[in-house]
Order: structure tokens, then C-alpha cells, then sequence
């Protein structure tokens, strides 16, 4: 993109940030327009508001958001490769990128990292074009920008400083302030055009390395499309109907299996966010068919096959044969907005192979949060995720279906009908031979040793610390929000879900109790071996790295924990400003910061104090579940 003069009376902007960022709400403050996306509905292109503020046009680009302190690697291919070419939206030129930073949240040093990992798409120059607005829900008890900037610290710090100390604070609950801090806003940006007095470049190579992906995702992604398509067509002759469907639902943890089983039974309104202790099997009538979803236990998505406990083992293998009927169809749930990498990859392998070779003859790929690719294909998707999961797609015999959360009977009923032809594709095809869909790497496995003991060690600290996460929350609740109508009457029902219902068939869904919290000794000489803290050899290097792996590894896992509990308090406190006074709902927001600042600063977290603190613990007697 060449430079260009710009001119000043008319601003085009794109706006970045995070996943729950406001971004869509700072672009409503400053428009006063509202959109679909306010409603709760996220951001999977790249969207262009328009609109007069004070008799100058503005443009806004609206981009999709990334989780906000996973690495960019953690992005899907096509979701940054739509925030990079965000550029090519504005016309003439581009004046600013505004980069939104909730204040809800503790700003960490993994915010930062994920900031600069995902603005360094666009190249180094980008940030002498960035300002940074900080989008805060009300309030904060007096606090100038600048004492919010110390309070957060060096990570906070170090952005502000790479986009020139250029910030502005944006009140989004305020009425009366709100006129006065768009202009503040709109002079800054008109401050930081003139002094560039030039739109911003995108460097060619970036744009052409964009461009060429793009386009070859796209052709390789209309192939597959049209592949299915002939599969499909032929297997629609032998026209296959199945009275009663028993599915099943496989997948690492907070896949989004639950909203899954509920989306497909219509039952959206049902859906749990937290996680599934127990095979359990629900059914309803579904377009004229008696259809059964079998909800199943997930394995870890970071740690390799050989961390999965036993009792998620034997409950998945429970749920296969759960009512005495073996299911029709085997959905592998995969999140759409997400990387599928190779070590993801070779743990859902390593996890599938308890099933037997047979299983991928019967499986079909579910990808769920479709919504969130927004005009993409998911064939663009699996292409621009490159060879892992092109693997998967295809050991699964070129089987898959996109799945929404706001997915309507219409759109259930053509995954019914993908199933009821891969029915008749048993009879038709015989899997393909297993050298013609191996991919030789290294693999997650070499990378770590797990003894048995471990593996119930870690399990059982995750569920300590998940129960103690839930417990705190509803403490945290029940101090702010007595008053609270609807549902903040128990201010435990914001998190404790409801695993029964009337319209669920009777005997069919019960609570799931987590596993029992046995006490099983642990060798002092497998924890040595596991962290090297007492053996001084040479050798001991291998197993301390390994540990440093295995901390790694969950605290990825426990963020993806973190994060769902964010979202899903954020979302509460949304659908409750609806019935809530103005106290209630500023007792909420208190609640919701206390609970993130908690999760943040409590010194016990599931992998911050593993290697040493934990283990040494723990290491005498046995697991460390009565603390």
C-alpha cells in the first residue's frame, strides 16, 4: 500500500482487541448506532460502521477478536489473516488503528505477549499508528488514566510506551461524560494524522505471504467442498432414514461438547459451561426422529494422551455403550476458532486409539463456534490450518460438519442427514489403508514422561482448584449481590448449572458428581524423577525440562479454564442488567472484578507453584487434596 495524504475532515479506523474487549461497544459509544453484535454476537469478519460525529464522516473497521492472553499461535490461520487485510477496508487510507483494553481484567505479561505477537502481524510500523483506549464498564473509583497505567504495572506499561504514550480512557456506562470523550478521542486521532500526515503501509511482503495463502486456501478449500459434494450425492441415492439416532460426543476439554449436545436437541438455553464429570445420555424429538446425545468426559487439549485419567477413560468407553445401544454416529468436537496443530493432532490419535482402529470409520468431525468464522467456509478453515487437520478430516473419511451456537432445527437437521449417510457409506466404502494417511513427526509423546501417579496427582489438584474457583465465585456473589431478582436470588445459579430439566425424559440426566477423591501414596522416588529436586546428576536435567513442559502445558490448560469463567460471568451480568437496578447491576460489576482479580492473584494456582511447592508438599504421604 503506497503513503498518501489524507484528508483530515473524515477519519478511517480500525479497531482491534480481545475477545470481551468492548471493541463493538467503543465503536457504539462513539456512533450512538447499535448493532446485531451488541446483542451479544461476536465478531467473525472484519465489519465496516459508517457514520456523522460532529458533521465528519467516520469509518470504523470492526475486526475479530483473539482470546486475550493466548499467543497468536492459538489464532486460527483465516481469523488473522482477516485481521491483517483489515487495512484494505478503508479508503482512501488508513488513519489509526485503536486498540481496545478492558479494565475489568488484570493486564498480565501473557496480555502483552499476545498484543505484540498479534499487532506484529501488521508489521513494526504499526504501532506509530496505534492508539490505546482502555474501555472500562464504569468508574474506576476516581482513578486517573495514569494511576490505572502504575497500578497494572510493567506489561500495561511497556504497550502504552509502544504506541508513543498515546491512551484515552472511555467510560462506556456514562451518558453524561460521553459526548466530551469522543472529541477527546477524535483529537487524538486527528493529532496522531497529522503528525504522520500519511495513511498507514502494509509491508508488501506481509501482504503478498497474506494474499498467496489466502488464495490457496481458497482453491484447495473449493476442491474438498466439491469432493464432499460428489461423496454426498452418491450416498443420497441409497437415501438412508433412521427412525431413532444415538450419537456420541468425543473431544478434549471445553471443546464444546455440552452446547453441541444442546444445540443439536434444540435445547440452547440448557447449555453448562463447565466441565462434564460424567457420560451422560439425553434425548428429544428432532425433526420427526427419536435422537439420543451422549455427552462424555473430555481429555486435556495441551497434555498427551498418557495424562488422561483413568475415570475419564472408563467413562468414555461407559458412554459408548450408555442405554445398551451402540451409537449410529461418533462426533469429534473440534473448536472452530482455534489452531489444530500437530500436537493437538497427536493427542486426539492417542486418545481415539482406546476405541480401536474401527473408531474413525464411524466418526465425523463436529467443528463447534462456527459463528466465529464468520463468511469463511470451514473448508477454507481446514485448509488454512494446513496438514494436521487436513489429517483428521480425512482419517475421518471426509466427514465433517460446521456447528453454531445460534443454529436453528433447519441446520440440525442436515448434520441428521450427514449421519444418516455416513450410514450407508459403511456398507459402500472400506476405510483407507493406513499408509496412505500416516504423517510421520515427532510426535507430543516423545516429548514428556508421565508416571501413573502423576497423572492422578494432576487431575486431583484440578479439581480441587476448580471446585475451590466455583466456590469462591458464589461467596463472591452472594456478598454483592443479595438483593438480585430472577436468578440472583441463589447467587450460586449464576455458576452451579442445571443438569435436569422438565424437558428432559425422565431418569435420563442426573448431576454429575466429580470423581472420588481418593488418597493414593506416591513414591518419593517417582516425584524425584518426575521434577529432578533432589538428584544433583547430569541426568537431571532431562526430567526437570520436562517438568518445565508439563507447567507449561497446564497453565494453557487452567487459561482456557480462567477465560470460560470470564466469559461466563460477563455474560450473567449482561443478561441481569436487564431486570437489576442501577445498585445491582454496579454490585455486579464489583462481584465480577473481585472474582478476576482473585483468579489472578490467589497463590495457589494449578501449575504457577507445580514443580517445587506442590510437589514437595505432597510428597511424603500422599496426594495433597486435604490441605
Amino acid at each position: 500500500m503506497s503513503g498518501k495524504h489524507l484528508n483530515q475532515q473524515d477519519l478511517q479506523l480500525v479497531v482491534l482487541g480481545p475477545i470481551e474487549s468492548a471493541k463493538t461497544s467503543v465503536i457504539t459509544t462513539v456512533l450512538g448506532q447499535r448493532t446485531e453484535y451488541e446483542s451479544g454476537k461476536k465478531t467473525g469478519d472484519c465489519v465496516k460502521r459508517e457514520g456523522q460525529v460532529g458533521g465528519r464522516k467516520l469509518t470504523f473497521i470492526d475486526t475479530p477478536g483473539w482470546v486475550g492472553y493466548f499467543p497468536s499461535t492459538d489464532t486460527a490461520e483465516v481469523i488473522k489473516h482477516k485481521i491483517v487485510l483489515s487495512v484494505y477496508m478503508c479508503r482512501p487510507g488508513l488513519h489509526a488503528f485503536i486498540l481496545v483494553v478492558g479494565t475489568n481484567n488484570p493486564f498480565t505479561e501473557k496480555n502483552r505477549r499476545s498484543i505484540e505477537e498479534h499487532l506484529g502481524l501488521f508489521g513494526d510500523k504499526v504501532w506509530d499508528h496505534t492508539i490505546v483506549v482502555f474501555a472500562r464498564g464504569e468508574p474506576l473509583e476516581s482513578k486517573s488514566i495514569e494511576q490505572h497505567i502504575e497500578s497494572e504495572g510493567e506489561a500495561l506499561k511497556w504497550v502504552v510506551e509502544k504506541c508513543g504514550n498515546r491512551c484515552h480512557m472511555f467510560n462506556m456506562d456514562s451518558t453524561t461524560e460521553g459526548c466530551n470523550e469522543v472529541n477527546k478521542l477524535l483529537e487524538q486521532i486527528d493529532i496522531l494524522a497529522k503528525t504522520r500526515n500519511s495513511c498507514f503501509e502494509l509491508d508488501e511482503k506481509i501482504l503478498r505471504e497474506v494474499e498467496e495463502k489466502r488464495n490457496t486456501y481458497r482453491e484447495r478449500a473449493q476442491q474438498r467442498f466439491q469432493k464432499v459434494q460428489i461423496q454426498r450425492e452418491i450416498l443420497q441415492k441409497y437415501d438412508v432414514r433412521l427412525s431413532e439416532l444415538k450419537i456420541i460426543l468425543l473431544g478434549w476439554l471445553f471443546s464444546g461438547k455440552t452446547s453441541a449436545k444442546n444445540t443439536i436437541l434444540c435445547r440452547v438455553k440448557h447449555t453448562k459451561r463447565t466441565r462434564t464429570y460424567q457420560s451422560e445420555g439425553k434425548s428429544g424429538e428432532v425433526s420427526g426422529r427419536r435422537v439420543s446425545v451422549v455427552d462424555t468426559p473430555g481429555w486435556w487439549k495441551y497434555l498427551p494422551a498418557k495424562c488422561t485419567p483413568e475415570w475419564v477413560k472408563t467413562e468414555l468407553q461407559r458412554g459408548l455403550t450408555l442405554d445398551s445401544k451402540a451409537p449410529h454416529a461418533i462426533l469429534l468436537a473440534v473448536p472452530a476458532d482455534t489452531t489444530f496443530s500437530e500436537e493437538q493432532r497427536k493427542i486426539t490419535e492417542d486418545n481415539m486409539k482406546m476405541f480401536g482402529d474401527q473408531v474413525w470409520r464411524h466418526t465425523m468431525v463436529l467443528f463447534t463456534c462456527g459463528d466465529l468464522l464468520g463468511d469463511t467456509s470451514i473448508e477454507e478453515h481446514i485448509e488454512g490450518e494446513g496438514e494436521p487437520l487436513r489429517w483428521l478430516v480425512e482419517k475421518c473419511g471426509n466427514r465433517y460438519h460446521v456447528q453454531s451456537w445460534y443454529d436453528k432445527e433447519d441446520e440440525v437437521m442436515k448434520l441428521l442427514r450427514k449421519i444418516e449417510e455416513m450410514m450407508a457409506s459403511l456398507c459402500l466404502f472400506r476405510p483407507e489403508p493406513e499408509s496412505q494417511t500416516c504423517i510421520d513427526k515427532k510426535t507430543t509423546e516423545d516429548l514428556i514422561e508421565v508416571p501413573n501417579e502423576m497423572v492422578h496427582f494432576l487431575d486431583q489438584k484440578w479439581q480441587k482448584m476448580d471446585r475451590e474457583l466455583e466456590e469462591k465465585i458464589v461467596t463472591i456473589c452472594g456478598e454483592f449481590t443479595p438483593k438480585l431478582k430472577g436468578s440472583m436470588d441463589n447467587p450460586g445459579t449464576i455458576f452451579r448449572d442445571d443438569h435436569s430439566s422438565s424437558e428432559e425424559t425422565s431418569g435420563e440426566g442426573t448431576c454429575s458428581p466429580r470423581p472420588s477423591e481418593s488418597k493414593l501414596p506416591i513414591k518419593k522416588s517417582i516425584i524425584n524423577a518426575a521434577t529432578g529436586l533432589e538428584d544433583q546428576e547430569p541426568a537431571s536435567e532431562k526430567p526437570a525440562g520436562q517438568m518445565e513442559r508439563m507447567k507449561e502445558m497446564l497453565e494453557r490448560e487452567w487459561g482456557r479454564r480462567e477465560f470460560g469463567v470470564t466469559q461466563r460471568f460477563q455474560h450473567q451480568i449482561s443478561e441481569l442488567k436487564e431486570f437489576g437496578s442501577e445498585a445491582d447491576v454496579h454490585d455486579l460489576n464489583r462481584s465480577y472484578r473481585k472474582v478476576v482479580w482473585w483468579m489472578h492473584h490467589r497463590s495457589s494456582g494449578i501449575a504457577s507453584d507445580l514443580p517445587v511447592d506442590d510437589l514437595e508438599e505432597f510428597h511424603t504421604e500422599e496426594m495433597g487434596v486435604n490441605e
